[in-house]
């Protein structure tokens, strides 16, 4: 059960430097996991977040989890489309939650807000990735009742 005083909210371009470092703390986590990651540069990041996030072609939104003054997490998300469907989607590019306020019901309010927004949007799927080598995160969605789609592989290319 989720404490009623967490609010989740859109984020605001002055949110964007509490992200940064949540996305670091999360760099780290994933490092102590073994993931192999290139060094974490806060301020390049923040820049990218601005640029990206707030525009003149904002390219992503955010979810901030919030109690009182202290951010608990967030989730950072774009529209899309599924061809293999025909589906609108929301693709959740990362999923945080600070290690204090795992397993207190806040991932979980942040992917049912998540679903709220794209039902709104006319979206009817959130897809996301995960890290093979994070298992928690990988039960936590199995918890929720994700599948994963064994055919696909993300792949990536350079612009």
């Amino acid at each position: 059960m989720m404490d009623a005083d967490i609010v989740i909210r859109f984020a605001e371009q002055d949110d964007m430097p509490k992200i940064v470092k949540m996305a670091e703390e999360f760099a780290d986590y994933l490092s102590g996991l073994g993931e192999v990651r290139a060094p974490f540069d806060a301020e390049v990041n923040l820049a990218k977040l601005i640029k990206h996030g707030f525009g003149t072609k904002p390219l992503f939104s955010a979810l901030i989890a919030e109690k009182n003054s202290d951010v608990l997490g967030y989730a950072i998300f774009s529209y899309g489309f599924w061809a293999d469907s025909f589906q609108g989607m929301i693709f959740m590019t990362d999923l945080f939650v600070r290690q204090d306020w795992r397993s207190q019901g806040v991932g979980q309010a942040m992917i049912e807000e998540l679903r709220r927004i794209g039902r709104y949007n006319d979206c009817e799927l959130l897809m996301w990735t995960v890290w093979k080598g994070n298992p928690p995160a990988r039960k936590f969605y199995d918890k929720l009742g994700a599948i994963s789609l064994q055919g696909e592989t993300l792949m990536a290319l350079d612009i």
